[in-house]
């Protein structure tokens, strides 16, 4: 039988109950038995601690360890107390559109779904739709396989999923090491899994990468290895689309395009002896850009090497602009006129399992450098002079798990990468 997984909003009363008290029993089993693989906390577990899961990030293993998780995470509460919870499903939380009142979701509010959040008002990550409907490429979108030369994150991850943890949604979900305890990381991921199942059926189903590679923590049970998580179907579950979705969804999908690399070449900082002290002084940094080639169908701008941070969160935003134009990031026409893109660098696992930032260390599955990628093509396309360009960089310390503006001691001199390159692709 195939179940099918629903917009939270779109959930009756007596639906929520049942999906809340599934909840209550996977709690009580913890609160009864802290190492009760069955309980809420063991489940939250994998995914947030070193010694039992952890998840995977910054790789071709992050969207099925995902899929894994809230799988076998729904089969528990399915299983707690039929026939009542038989039926249970996951409810995704639809974050690509704000909510009409409030927010988050209403049920949110309600008890055994409710905790401390950043309740301040955020903006939702602006390119979550055109990754799913225009990138054709499958490591850009969902990771590349950690042997893969000079790549690591995908799109998905890199953008709206590290921003919606740390910028939009806070309390327990801006730590990588809590992040599970809140039950709204279930309907967060769920729309993940949503995204990724749209983003299979507009590109053909292409076969997983790294299929026989092992999900951690979940080598006990018979569906372990990625090739397992390629089809929700075959799971048992889809995803049932409202119609603001269906909408937004029917949009042509771009036919691939396969480019190859003509050069590669650094940029350099403007005026400034460091990136470090450039950030310090002015929260951005220039570097200089140079005209491409003729033959230059596409030019990517490269952040080559950028250290994942440990002592908090922070987002890059990239801008193209004329170097005789004064930096105004404040200013909606400037950002849309000039701004290429972001990146958001999650706060990595602890090597301590708790609050102490120990030896400062990430965890050591986890990626400790990334590569970030913003395609400027069209914008030195549209400038008349591409010599006299500058990219700048604004650094933005992600709040504080409540909204509260912040910045965690020692994030900026975190700030490090390599090189910022050019790349030119005909």
């Amino acid at each position: 039988m195939t179940t099918s997984r629903r917009d939270i909003n779109s959930l009756s009363p007596a639906e929520l109950d049942d999906y809340v008290h599934a909840l209550g029993i996977l709690r009580a089993r913890s609160a009864a038995n802290p190492d009760d693989e069955t309980g809420y906390d063991f489940q939250a577990a994998l995914h947030n601690d070193m010694f039992v899961g952890p998840c995977e990030h910054g790789n071709d293993l992050f969207l099925p360890w995902h899929r894994s998780h809230l799988y076998h995470f729904e089969k528990l509460l399915q299983e707690s107390d039929p026939p009542r919870t038989a039926n249970v499903t996951l409810p995704y939380w639809d974050w690509l559109h704000p909510e009409t009142t409030g927010k988050f979701p209403a049920a949110f509010s309600l008890p055994g779904l409710v905790e401390d959040r950043n309740t301040v008002a955020t903006a939702l990550p602006p390119d979550t739709l055109d990754i799913v409907t225009t990138e054709t490429d499958q490591g850009e979108f969902g990771g590349f396989p950690a042997a893969h030369p000079g790549g690591d994150f995908g799109r998905l991850e890199s953008g709206p999923h590290n921003f919606m943890h740390g910028n939009y949604i806070g309390g327990l979900m801006a730590d990588p090491s809590t992040a599970s305890m809140d039950p709204i990381y279930y309907s967060f991921h769920a729309f993940i899994d949503l995204l990724w199942a749209e983003w299979q059926r507009r590109n053909g189903s292409p076969a997983p990468t790294s299929p026989d590679h092992d999900l951690r923590g979940f080598l006990s049970q018979e569906k372990h290895k990625v090739a397992d998580f390629a089809d929700t179907v075959a799971l048992g579950y889809r995803y049932e689309l409202t119609d603001r979705l269906k909408a937004d969804f029917d949009v042509p999908t771009p036919q691939p395009v396969v480019r190859r690399l003509l050069a590669a070449q650094p940029l350099s900082l403007v005026s400034a002896p460091s990136l470090t002290a450039s950030l310090r002084a002015d929260s951005r940094a220039e570097f200089s850009l140079a005209a491409p080639p003729a033959e230059a169908r596409k030019v990517i701008v490269r952040l080559d090497d950028l250290k994942v941070p440990v002592a908090g969160s922070y987002v890059l935003r990239a801008y193209v602009h004329p170097a005789d134009v004064a930096f105004r990031a404040d200013d909606p026409d400037f950002a849309d006129h000039y701004g290429v893109g972001y990146v958001t660098m999650w706060k990595s696992h602890r090597t301590a399992p708790d609050d102490r930032p120990a030896d400062g260390r990430p965890h050591p599955h986890h990626p400790t450098e990334c590569n970030a990628r913003f395609d400027v093509t069209a914008v030195l396309a549209a400038a008349p002079a591409p010599e006299d360009l500058v990219l700048t960089l604004q650094y933005l310390p992600s709040p504080d798990p409540y909204g509260r503006p912040q910045e965690a001691p020692g994030l900026l001199q975190e700030v490090a990468l390599k090189d910022v390159l050019m790349e030119v692709y005909g």
